[in-house]
């Protein structure tokens, strides 16, 4: 127990975890005080997102404990984790296009793109023979992560701009800085698997994530002013 107690990374997953869950109680605190529906329906998959990225970081959480403990690691747990992985980035991708498109007269059918590329990239795991969940985390990662990461953080910083011509500088700074976290997520967790200066990418990933929370609180009051 000494020797987990020692583990910087035991205290990284936890962080990590508990932030995009904290995340998501606020946004949803928000959401409850919205008067546009179809905005708050955007801002709905930013919750899933952080709900299922929870979940899988601190599934990763137990099973850092498990393996340090001695006791090995967890094949369900395995699952459990990379497939909530996967399910959050194709979340946040979900979210970022819901934002590009809620004011388009096609919504509809921008909507449909993030599932129709899962649906292509189920196809393609299969075609390639790709069995390792490892690898189909991997993939997923670069590419519904990235791009999820990415466009959210070009979204962001564009409401946050329109946001400007209410005065409302909390809400503005919020999405800016919201912006910034995911762009450096999308680095950080959509393209780095490997250590950075000599710490675990998980540290990054996890002030990402606390930066992209605090933001959150600030974000929310969108909602008030919309």
């Amino acid at each position: 127990m000494n020797k987990l107690i020692m583990e910087p990374l035991f205290y990284i997953y936890l962080v990590y975890g508990a932030s995009f869950m904290a995340m998501s109680l606020f946004v949803v605190n928000g959401i409850t005080k919205g008067s546009s529906l179809t905005l708050v329906s955007s801002f709905y998959m930013l919750v899933f997102f952080g709900v299922t990225h929870g979940i899988a970081e601190l599934t990763d959480w137990v099973r850092f404990a498990s393996n340090t403990l001695g006791y090995g690691d967890n094949d369900f747990l395995l699952y459990i984790s990379q497939i909530s992985m996967i399910i959050s980035f194709v979340c946040l991708l979900q979210f970022a296009v819901n934002l590009l498109s809620y004011k388009s007269g096609r919504k509809d059918l921008y909507k449909t793109i993030p599932f129709l590329l899962l649906i292509a990239f189920l196809v393609v795991v299969y075609s390639v023979g790709i069995s390792d969940i490892h690898e189909v985390g991997l993939f997923a990662r670069y590419g519904f992560g990235f791009t999820g990461s990415a466009l959210s953080a070009i979204m962001l910083y564009q409401q946050g701009s329109a946001m400007k011509l209410l005065g409302n500088k909390k809400v503005v700074i919020g999405f800016l800085v919201a912006a910034v976290g995911f762009g450096l997520y999308a680095v950080c967790g959509g393209l780095v698997v490997t250590p950075v200066f000599g710490y675990p990418i998980q540290l990054y990933r996890a002030l990402c994530a606390v930066i992209i929370t605090v933001a959150s609180t600030a974000v929310i009051g969108v909602f008030k002013v919309e």
